[in-house]
């Protein structure tokens, strides 16, 4: 398949996905919004299901592209890294609605014939985070006597309850812009700047 009819039937399948869910989500809809025919979408596609399998990467594919994790350096000001990671993440949710609730929709109420798949495919994804804290913890200078896998754990908490509160609110708010969720972003690196009070070498000096 060309690789532009293969974005514009993912990139439709997303949304329609996204909006109503697998259940009611209509391949009539997704073809006419991709300007395909339904038959050439089962031809690649074989199944409704094997559909949103695809689009499922699709928006993971579309994530990992735009927000680049693997190029995030934590060296110098940390809490300054954050705010700027941060505002990246949440600029990203709020731009790709679609995105956002594609993902909730198939680690949350995946069809059934997919249940076990997106199960394994979220553990795969959240075995990732502790890696991606532990990268920030081994970049502090921290006491010799701090343990860095309980300010590990630590971050990880004050993370999902903060991405948690701005995902929801960008749900409840489509129209809200990056500027209405600093104070969320504040508040949660502010968290971060008294976890780490009078844990680094340097609050000794």
């Amino acid at each position: 398949m060309e690789e532009s009819k293969e974005k514009a039937i993912l990139t439709a399948a997303i949304h329609e996905f996204a909006v109503k869910g697998f259940d009611r989500a209509s391949t009539n809809q997704i073809a006419k919004a991709s300007m395909v025919s339904k038959g050439l979408i089962f031809h690649y596609y074989e199944s409704k299901e094997k559909l949103f399998e695809a689009s499922v990467n699709y928006a993971l594919e579309i994530s990992e592209t735009e927000l680049n994790y693997t190029q995030w350096n934590f060296d110098g000001d940390l809490i300054e890294k954050l705010k700027h990671y941060c505002t990246l993440e949440f600029k990203f949710f709020h731009d790709y609605p679609d995105v956002y609730q594609m993902l909730m929709a198939a680690f949350t109420r995946p069809p059934k014939e997919l249940s076990d798949k997106m199960t394994r495919l979220l553990r795969e994804l959240t075995s990732v985070a502790p890696q991606f804290f532990k990268k920030i913890v081994t970049n502090l200078d921290l006491k010799e006597d701090v343990d860095a896998d309980v300010l590990q754990a630590v971050f990880e908490s004050h993370y999902t309850y903060y991405m948690t509160r701005a995902m929801a609110y960008s749900q409840s708010h489509p129209d809200s812009t990056v500027e209405e969720l600093k104070p969320i972003i504040n508040q949660f690196l502010a968290m971060l700047k008294m976890s780490l009070r009078g844990l680094l070498k340097s609050d000794s000096e």
